[in-house]
């Protein structure tokens, strides 16, 4: 099977020691990306699902029972924390619907204003919502929250042209993780935090 390229708009470089935030709807691949990012800059990674299902409950779970805007309270608190103490750079993996709350709301102040202290970094599979859509809606449901084929599709389609316009990059791919985080490091500036390290060792 034929690899798909990696296309990145780098609309700035990153700036050293930033928290590089990766944004973008469920099920595009972020946590893949961050995981492979961290290991070949050799930061640290902190993933916002997976901390929230270990420090709070289940997502899914937690949306049953309290509602969907008591989880994004509750999110966007736990991010809050998480990065109050971080020191240096680190790859900072977001939720799905982290920029996505309605216009003019404290929550999508606060999401962007914590996102705008670092880099952030947008992963689409795609430019085209019909090829992007059941790439990740299968993602998604593979990966054991508890969600909704429907409900996933109709959120990701909704968030699709919000996402495209977030962030100081933009990656466009579905190639190999490790391919995609070569490529980004090298056109973001980032591949220079790894030549400066490896020339301290």
């Amino acid at each position: 099977m034929e690899s798909s390229p990696t296309h990145i708009e780098a609309r700035r470089l990153w700036r050293p020691g930033e928290v590089v935030f990766l944004l973008g709807p469920g099920g595009v691949g972020k946590s893949t990306l961050g995981r492979e990012l961290a290991r070949q800059l050799g930061w640290p990674l902190v993933d916002l699902d997976l901390e929230f299902c270990d420090r709070l409950a289940i997502i899914g779970e937690f949306i049953t029972a309290h509602g969907y805007e008591r989880y994004r309270a509750a999110n966007l608190a736990l991010a809050q924390d998480l990065l109050a103490s971080a020191i240096g750079p680190m790859i900072f993996v977001t939720a799905s619907g982290f920029l996505a709350a309605q216009p003019e709301t404290q929550d999508y102040h606060q999401a962007r204003q914590l996102v705008a202290t670092g880099y952030g970094l947008t992963l689409l599979p795609s430019l085209d919502l019909d090829v992007a859509a059941p790439i990740v809606v299968q993602r998604q449901l593979g990966r054991g929250f508890g969600l909704i084929r429907d409900t996933e599709d109709r959120k990701f389609r909704d968030r699709f042209a919000l996402y495209q316009g977030e962030g100081d990059a933009l990656v466009v791919s579905t190639d190999a993780p490790a391919n995609i985080a070569s490529a980004v490091i090298e056109a973001t500036g980032m591949g220079v935090a790894a030549v400066s390290r490896g020339s301290l060792g």
